[in-house]
């Protein structure tokens, strides 16, 4: 459990754009789960677990509700991957299966169960971690090999989120010391994050104690607020995940639409001027797993207006396409006779 868990609270501000966040996860459809051999029994095994992982990362849940829907599909995995294959051994001896889901297929399933659902468009995480097993701390890269670097990857994969590691190459080196991150100096983390352009920063420190156990330091840095929290752990890795789960706990709230029936309502959109404008915003809004349906109601030179079908609230919709940069809050006044609850925003041009 954590010893300090706190809100976000003011610091250290990082040079995020206000409309370019996050970015799509390649391989969020496709999971990796143990398999003890290639016979037709241990592959729906296998294939079971790496269903049960699609819905973590796809719902943003650390612990998916087994529902009536939920169970009948682990009973059945076949018709929500569309290819599986057995991978060549791990470091370890141990064989895997990939299995390539349907995005439609799970998406339908994750509706059917009233479960959240989070866009594949997600914030990018940078990690500073420094480690002190023995004697002096270093910091962590990208190369790294140690266990506490294993499991913050491993734990990213699995809750479908990204959080790399500095490369800790010459550039970095001119801008930030082991000290700079043990002692989390903000200027320094400041100037040697921005080359990166994440979305979010974790900071870290982990040490051995007496006891032969890992004690691990934490904060959480998103758009200039700060959770901090600690663990005592047997291993490393276990210390890494808990904290990877401490993030994606936190993006899954702010950026997962709950589980609601489909409404439609009508989304006016302000500055379409081409149709490269309209094919951009139109796949834009298809991308979005969130998003059921698009059709277009009217076009004209200053308004383009859409029924959008979707499990969102206008207000969660509008935050949302604010937040990836794809349309923005408009103050126009909307046209007489508008419908009070339709939703005005503005095309920003991007896409």
């Amino acid at each position: 459990m954590p010893a300090l868990a706190v809100g976000f609270v003011a610091t250290l501000t990082l040079p995020i754009g206000a409309n370019a966040y996050g970015a799509v996860v390649p391989w969020l459809y496709d999971v990796e789960a143990p398999v003890a051999s290639q016979g037709a029994a241990d592959r729906r095994s296998a294939s079971r677990t790496a269903l049960r992982e699609m819905l973590m990362r796809l719902t943003g849940l650390r612990s998916v509700p087994m529902s009536e829907p939920v169970q009948a599909a682990l009973r059945d995995p076949g018709p929500y991957y569309v290819q599986y294959r057995f991978l060549p051994r791990n470091a370890e001896g141990e064989m895997r299966l990939g299995v390539s889901f349907s995005p439609k297929a799970v998406r339908d399933l994750v509706s059917e169960a009233a479960l959240p659902i989070w866009s594949a468009n997600r914030p990018v995480g940078l990690a500073w971690v420094a480690v002190a097993a023995e004697g002096t701390p270093t910091v962590l890269s990208a190369e790294s090999d140690h266990p506490l670097a294993e499991g913050l990857r491993t734990r990213a994969r699995q809750r479908g989120i990204e959080i790399g590691l500095p490369l800790l190459d010459e550039e970095d080196a001119s801008r930030i010391s082991v000290a700079d991150v043990w002692y989390r100096f903000p200027y320094a983390i400041e100037q040697a994050t921005a080359r990166y352009e994440p979305d979010v920063v974790l900071l870290g420190r982990a040490r051995a104690n007496p006891l032969g156990e890992w004690v691990t330091e934490w904060d959480f840095r998103l758009d200039g607020g700060q959770r901090s929290f600690s663990f005592e752990t047997q291993t490393p890795e276990e210390g890494a995940a808990l904290a990877v789960d401490e993030v994606a706990d936190e993006l899954m709230d702010r950026f997962a639409v709950l589980g609601r029936e489909a409404t439609a309502f009508e989304l006016e959109v302000l500055g379409i001027a081409t149709v490269r404008d309209y094919a951009t915003l139109m796949r834009g809004l298809g991308a979005l797993e969130f998003i059921d349906r698009v059709e277009l109601l009217s076009a004209g030179p200053a308004r383009t207006t859409l029924r959008v079908t979707t499990r969102s609230t206008r207000s969660r919709l509008a935050e949302l396409l604010s937040v990836y940069g794809l349309l923005e809050a408009d103050e126009a006044v909307p046209p007489p006779g508008a419908a009070v609850d339709r939703l005005t925003l503005a095309w920003t041009g991007n896409g």
